[in-house]
């Protein structure tokens, strides 16, 4: 009688959905887990994590007994995973075949328990009808889903991969919902570390900032644990504050984090971030021990992050060669403005590496460039065709003077600009039309005009070469070049030649 009574009483748990599932209980998963079968770590770890896709692949049971389940798995996969990374890292030194498998090991591991979390954290979500027993656990619970999933991203950059813009989309709706459920500022202790959704999330954020694919695979990591042990992280505002936030991201697109400018307008969809104190930190740790290969990936890291002014789809390609080069903005408006192959220049610059919104560049002497400098160069060897650049950032690396640079146009074209100045008349400039290099750079071209043409909201006449003309109205500026200002603007008509 009484073993038919916990019989029944196994059915109404749904301790009997699968016979011999190491689930049912916890008293069975840890049996299971004492007794994993494996000669190796590699062998235990991949059992566990097969472990783990059984265990999400069948959800139903009590949710109080699961996520005891699984907390007692992720106990006894965290220190596989650390020797299973240290493996990985290994195998990069010694040239060793296995670390495509080591890789897809760790990373099916942060999959599969993202997916456990996941799950429970729809539950935490539903609000009024949270099981019972997760409660309790909520911001844990929120805080592990956010994690996991962020560390399977940044588990991509060790094979110099991108994550795709699915995962930052993930990763953006993941946030927003735990943001808007309250539970985004709550800390709680993960692996003996005080954390929260936000503090995980911007450190993804950051990461993909830092550039890493300028790191090797022992620096990366090296990277990741010196993000994680930071102590003054931002939080994402919704508020923007001109002269204080940095940096921002919007929740509804498919990157990271991009420099703040004045392109950006405040949104309901957009979070700003000041990273300032980030640089500070690191440099500071920097100093504490200058001759630490720590203090050399902090310096680096705060040396990128500083400089990161754009947005990057993808790794720089390294690119080699001379090419013709004007620095200043007077000279740029001048070589730009003549006829093709009628102006010369002496300088060079050797190409060092470019993405689809910027070059960098090793320079041949020492020179003075502020950030927003302008430059030109000719990509078409004497053709005439020079494209138009903006300084972002200048440092001395290994005897090397080198240059990062924003691409402004690809195509700039020579244009006349005429308007009314009060009792002085009408007056007219050289200036030159700037079709964009990206479509991430805005929706509309811009003009790169003298500072006595601007003034907001100015309507003025724009004259092509071939005689076309149209009737603008100048919005705001965009970015100061020295003597220059490259300024957004509205086209009212159109009078062809």
């Amino acid at each position: 009688m009484i073993a038919l009574l916990e019989k029944i009483r196994s059915l109404a748990k749904g301790e009997s959905r699968h016979p011999g599932t190491p689930f049912v209980s916890v008293k069975a998963t840890r049996k299971w887990l004492v007794n994993l079968p494996g000669a190796s770590d590699y062998d235990i770890h991949h059992t566990l994590v097969e472990g783990l896709e059984r265990f999400n692949g069948d959800t139903r049971g009590d949710a109080k007994m699961r996520i005891k389940v699984l907390m007692m798995i992720e106990e006894a996969g965290l220190p596989l995973q650390a020797r299973l990374i240290a493996q990985y890292l290994e195998s990069h030194e010694k040239n060793n075949v296995s670390r495509q498998q080591l890789w897809r090991e760790c990373h099916l591991f942060w999959d599969q328990l993202t997916v456990a979390h996941l799950g429970f954290l729809n539950m935490v979500l539903r609000g009024s009808s949270v099981p019972e027993g997760l409660s309790s656990l909520a911001v844990q619970i929120a805080v592990k889903s956010l994690r996991y999933f962020s560390l399977g991203m940044r588990w991509e950059y060790l094979r110099g991969r991108r994550p795709n813009e699915s995962a930052w989309r993930r990763l953006h709706k993941i946030y927003r919902a735990l943001e808007s459920a309250g539970l985004a500022l709550d800390c709680v202790k993960v692996e003996g570390r005080e954390t929260s959704c936000a503090r995980e999330y911007v450190m993804t954020l950051l990461f993909d900032l830092a550039n890493p694919y300028a790191f090797d695979q022992r620096e990366i990591r090296m990277a990741l644990d010196l993000l994680e042990g930071l102590q003054g992280l931002p939080v994402p505002e919704a508020n923007l504050r001109h002269g204080r936030h940095s940096h921002m991201v919007d929740l509804t697109a498919t990157a990271g984090p991009e420099r703040i400018d004045d392109r950006w307008v405040p949104g309901g969809r957009l979070r700003y971030l000041d990273f300032i104190g980030v640089v500070k930190e690191l440099e500071q740790r920097a100093a504490r021990a200058p001759d630490t290969p720590h203090a050399a990936v902090c310096r680096k890291l705060a040396k990128v992050i500083e400089r990161a002014g754009i947005s990057r789809s993808g790794p720089r390609k390294p690119r080699l060669g001379e090419l013709r080069a004007v620095f200043g903005a007077q000279d740029v408006l001048r070589i730009c403005s003549a006829g093709f192959g009628v102006v010369k220049s002496d300088d060079y610059v050797t190409l060092r590496d470019e993405s689809s919104k910027g070059m960098g560049f090793v320079l041949h002497e020492e020179r003075e460039l502020a950030p927003g400098s302008l430059l030109a160069v000719d990509r078409d060897g004497g053709h005439g065709d020079w494209q138009v650049l903006a300084v972002r950032w200048q440092s001395a690396e290994d005897g090397q003077w080198l240059l990062g640079t924003e691409v402004l146009s690809r195509y700039p074209k020579r244009v006349e600009v005429e308007w009314q100045a009060g009792d002085s008349g009408k007056q007219t400039a050289v200036a030159l039309y700037l079709p964009l290099a990206a479509a991430s750079q805005g929706t509309t071209s811009n003009l790169l005009l003298p500072q006595e043409a601007y003034e907001a909201g100015r309507e003025l006449l724009l004259r092509q070469d071939d005689g076309t003309r149209y009737r603008l109205r100048l919005g705001v500026v965009i970015e100061t070049h020295e003597t220059l200002l490259r300024v957004g603007f509205d086209v009212l008509s159109r009078d062809a030649a």
